[in-house]
């Protein structure tokens, strides 16, 4: 006997292009982080279609949506390829970026809550898995779990959607500094961020983001001067008066 009332045979064909092009782009995003697809790389139409067993439709708009996120350029002749980024663009994406994350430590040292401050152990554990991971020569997930955390505990719905619409491209970087975090600053300095927003010191947090990311590319071997020489001082600096 057949069933026809499943979830899937209800949809219509309009949907299901829209849910199989959204599944596609969701395993492409992170096949670009992880380095599965490494800069430069052409992602080949015909084999998507091959391994998600769907037709042209959803795959193009998959691939579209990776040209509309900055993840994938599509030139003549040559099909769509994964971004190549140069020093220079890492370190502009980077001063964003840390712009940014000051802006968000500091809020959330300002508005943690006591349940969030409970949250903080679980986001603890996750994290030092994943350093475990890095430190025995496997590849960390793909996830944001730090970054989610303070934009939850921060509560500003409009920072939240300026930096999940500017920061995916900055994920990539982030995954490469994972990988090589053995040796690395990066999860002690991990932990003076919660710290500090968990002791509600806003200038402590907005300066742990600051020693973050900068231990972030000097882990990828990207000079960091660039970020200590432009706009991210502390806020602490004296006020120059004018008459």
């Amino acid at each position: 006997m057949t069933l026809t009332n499943s979830p899937s045979s209800n949809r219509s064909p309009e949907v299901e292009r829209i849910t199989s092009a959204a599944r596609i782009t969701d395993a492409l995003v992170e096949r670009i982080i992880d380095g599965t697809y490494g800069p430069g790389d052409r992602i080949r139409e015909a084999a998507l279609l091959k391994e998600f067993e769907v037709s042209n439709g959803p795959v193009r708009e998959a691939l579209q949506s990776l040209v509309g996120m900055g993840l994938a350029q599509r030139a003549p002749w040559q099909g769509v390829r994964v971004v190549e980024f140069g020093e220079e663009e890492i370190v502009h994406l980077f001063e964003l970026r840390t712009a940014l994350l000051c802006s968000i430590a500091e809020l959330a040292a300002l508005r943690i809550t006591e349940e969030e401050v409970r949250r903080a152990a679980d986001l603890r554990q996750r994290l030092e898995s994943k350093f475990a991971q890095s430190r025995k020569g496997r590849p960390p997930p793909v996830t944001g779990d730090l970054t989610e955390w303070l934009l939850t505990v921060a509560g500003n719905n409009y920072i939240a959607d300026v930096w999940h619409s500017t920061m995916l491209k900055t994920r990539i970087v982030i995954y490469r500094s994972m990988a090589r975090t053995a040796g690395s600053k990066v999860p002690a300095l991990t932990g003076e961020l919660i710290d500090a927003v968990l002791r509600r010191d806003p200038d402590g947090a907005r300066e742990a983001a600051r020693d973050w990311t900068r231990e972030l590319l000097a882990d990828i071997g990207i000079e960091s001067k660039p970020l200590q020489a432009r706009a991210f001082a502390s806020r602490k600096q004296p006020r120059v008066r004018t008459r």
